[in-house]
């Protein structure tokens, strides 16, 4: 017995085997969408949280770095107020700076020779993608190796 409408109300005795598949594509095809619908609401959302909370951070970094600006020249007129000459005070401030960059510039160098590549992911990953590709390992435990492969101890099934 055909019935040709695809009415999810009609019983499914009533439909055909083509007719249940395509009910059960149209329904798979509306949760997709669906789902993909939420994702883009909360992605969208999530993306206008980020704007807010990037355009506040450039407007903070924006004034630190001005403030920062106002104290070095404050710092350069200490020291001009002390007694030194204006280009010096400027120069000595200068050079704290540089110092305190190659210290930093060292220490950024030092800590980068350090680092070394994610050893065990690379190696879950190969495993994994040998694994796909239906390759074993050279050290790899497989259900057909025996006790005696394995362990090297040679095994008998009679009790004494």
């Amino acid at each position: 017995m055909i019935n040709t409408t695809n009415d999810p109300s009609t019983p499914p005795t009533q439909r055909s085997i083509g007719e249940l598949v395509q009910s059960i594509r149209d329904e798979l095809l509306g949760v997709v969408h669906h789902e993909i619908d939420i994702a883009k609401k909360e992605l969208i959302a999530l993306a206008i949280k980020v704007g807010i909370i990037a355009a506040c951070a450039a407007v903070l970094l924006f004034l630190l770095l001005s403030a920062w600006v106002m104290l070095l020249f404050a710092a350069a007129t200490g020291l001009q107020a002390l007694g030194l000459p204006y280009w010096a005070a400027f120069l000595i401030v200068a050079g704290v700076f540089i110092v305190i960059a190659a210290i930093a510039g060292l220490v950024a160098f030092l800590v980068s020779k350090k680092i070394k590549a994610p050893e065990t992911t690379i190696e879950t990953a190969q495993s994994a993608v040998d694994a796909v590709q239906g390759k074993r390992r050279a050290n790899a435990v497989s259900y057909d190796d025996t006790f005696e492969e394995l362990y090297g101890k040679k095994v008998s099934a009679r009790v004494e």
